[in-house]
């Protein structure tokens, strides 16, 4: 039997969800963009799911956005956002040591345009320290990105607490 420790880097898909896929592959040919019978299908299909995913990270369908990965939805949320923060004079970002570089390169990229990045340290234990982070925070703030969880150590930041400290506050938390 194999075990398997990594599910912070990858986790094994479920049977069930594996399942589900190879119908859809070989069942469900439809483009969810065309206007035929096909098409219509697999839209509602894409509306079930963006409806399921929803329901469980409490988002409205049209708040669902399917990327092909990580470094994707990082690139969208870090660099879509930032026209947005330079309009309206918000310029300043702050994140951990610790990130993915799918979170630093962005940031970095960013920096280079003119944003000031606060990079917060952690402790020993690979810990933010939520109230350090949150007096980083300024008016100019634009953004707070934040792994939940270390794809290394499995290590949890304490997003709650951050999150918290936000409340109120006009700074995007990703």
């Amino acid at each position: 039997m194999t075990l398997y420790f990594d599910c912070n880097a990858t986790t094994p898909v479920d049977s069930r969800v594996i399942d589900a896929m190879i119908h859809v592959l070989q069942y469900e040919v439809g483009n969810a963009g065309s206007t035929h019978a096909l098409g219509r299908r697999a839209k509602a299909m894409v509306h079930k799911a963006r409806d399921q995913i929803g329901t469980v990270v409490n988002a409205r369908r049209h708040e669902i956005i399917f990327t092909s990965g990580a470094t994707e939805a990082n690139n969208l949320a870090i660099l879509g956002l930032a026209p947005f923060g330079v309009q309206n004079k918000r310029q300043h970002i702050v994140s951990s040591a610790i990130e993915h570089k799918a979170v630093l390169e962005p940031l970095s990229q960013l920096q280079k345009q003119g944003f000031e990045i606060t990079i917060v340290p952690v402790d020993s234990s690979g810990r933010i320290d939520a109230d350090k982070l949150l007096r980083e925070v300024r008016e100019d703030t634009l953004l707070v990105s934040l792994m939940h969880a270390n794809n290394e150590t499995g290590v949890l930041q304490p997003i709650t607490e951050v999150a918290a400290g936000l409340d109120g506050n006009e700074t995007y938390l990703h």
